[in-house]
């Protein structure tokens, strides 16, 4: 039994109900930008959300705080975050908790006895985000720690239902994106193929994404450079640097590509490069359903992606993007077709644009994950 400061307390009548919102880190992650329309997207009247950060603060703190939510940053070695989580959600009486990763799912072991709702996320490869550390361990903390367990990828929505165990219950519910208007898409093209000093004539390549391995920019520069033995592309690779730059630049500078590829570190707001891109090149080994490729389908810019993850939910392979295998020849052959077919561009993209417009549009979306909260009662 809990003690008497573990109780909830009671809510008043008509008060929007506490809920407790636990993410790793609030950096440019496109994680990070679901948050934010989940959170942006709330009935007030029915929730007051607070968001927890069990990692460090950065670049949507400031803007989830001006939707007026409530920012605090868990301190400490990992227990002691997890009994900080504990004492607030006690405080307030919380009675839901939603994690936004399967590394923070753990978190919903401190809840247990306080009688909350824990909602639980894989938002990548069922548990790729896990410390390979102990994996088995995180493992099975990431699963039973939660009651439902929300899935952006029908692949990792069917290795969670063909677990045996009573729990989690897993949910489908894709990420959204807000398509952006027409003649922005045009400024902010226009904008930054001047910045690049690129122009508009000039087949762009971009690639978004943290520079770690599991993004495989070491293949994207080789499909860059099979690419242009036909077509005289150039690419940019938009991302902040987790120890790979070095090797990457290594790499275009041994291939002589320095007049081709470059690389221009963490940019504010990645879909205003995406729009100025001819294509989008996605060459990771792994993936949730990831937002680059909804940002540039948002913004009719065809994408050549690896067969990963959720991208076979997003894609269909040849009328709105294609899917190759993770190798250099593969994804080259693809984006050489797109290259050198500009109709074949235009189609794809608009394709594309409409149906992430039908199907991932963030408000339908975050309505169904805070609809998530009603099914306690169920």
């Amino acid at each position: 039994m809990p003690d008497a400061a573990d109780r909830p307390r009671e809510r008043p009548e008509g008060r929007p109900e506490p809920v407790a919102v636990l993410i790793g880190q609030l950096s440019q992650g496109g994680s990070e930008r679901q948050l934010f329309m989940f959170l942006s997207h709330c009935d007030r009247t029915r929730w007051a959300p607070v968001v927890y950060v069990s990692g460090e603060l950065g670049f949507w703190e400031e803007h989830i705080r001006a939707l007026g939510i409530p920012v605090r940053l868990l301190t400490g070695g990992r227990l002691a975050k997890m009994r900080q989580l504990r004492a607030a959600c006690a405080a307030q009486g919380t009675r839901y908790f939603f994690s936004w990763s399967s590394y923070t799912n753990p978190f919903g072991l401190a809840l247990l006895g306080l009688d909350v709702w824990r909602i639980g996320s894989f938002r990548n490869a069922l548990f790729a985000d896990l410390p390979a550390r102990l994996r088995t361990a995180w493992a099975w903390a990431s699963l039973s720690a939660i009651s439902l367990a929300v899935c952006n990828s029908r692949e990792t929505y069917d290795e969670i239902a063909l677990r045996k165990a009573a729990r989690p219950k897993p949910v489908y519910i894709p990420n959204g994106v807000e398509p952006p208007a027409i003649d922005q898409i045009a400024v902010w093209r226009a904008t930054w193929r001047a910045r690049l000093g690129i122009g508009d004539d000039v087949v762009l390549v971009v690639g978004v994404g943290r520079l770690v391995r599991q993004k495989r920019f070491d293949r994207f520069v080789q499909v860059i450079e099979k690419a242009r033995k036909e077509v005289p592309a150039v690419a940019v690779v938009a991302g902040k640097d987790f120890g790979c730059l070095q090797d990457l630049e290594r790499q275009v500078a041994q291939s002589n590509l320095n007049e081709a590829v470059r690389f221009i570190g963490a940019i504010p707001d990645a879909r205003e490069l995406i729009s100025a891109a001819d294509i989008l090149l996605l060459s990771s080994d792994h993936e949730g359903m990831p937002n680059v490729v909804l940002e540039a389908m948002s913004a009719s810019v065809p994408s050549v992606v690896t067969r990963v993850n959720a991208v076979a939910d997003l894609i269909e392979h040849g009328e709105t993007g294609f899917i190759a295998d993770r190798d250099a020849d593969d994804l080259a052959r693809h984006v050489v077709r797109l290259a050198t077919d500009c109709e074949l561009r235009r189609q794809v993209g608009e394709r594309a644009r409409s149906a992430v417009m039908l199907r991932h549009g963030p408000r339908a979306i975050a309505q169904q994950l805070w609809a998530l909260c009603d099914a306690r009662a169920g």
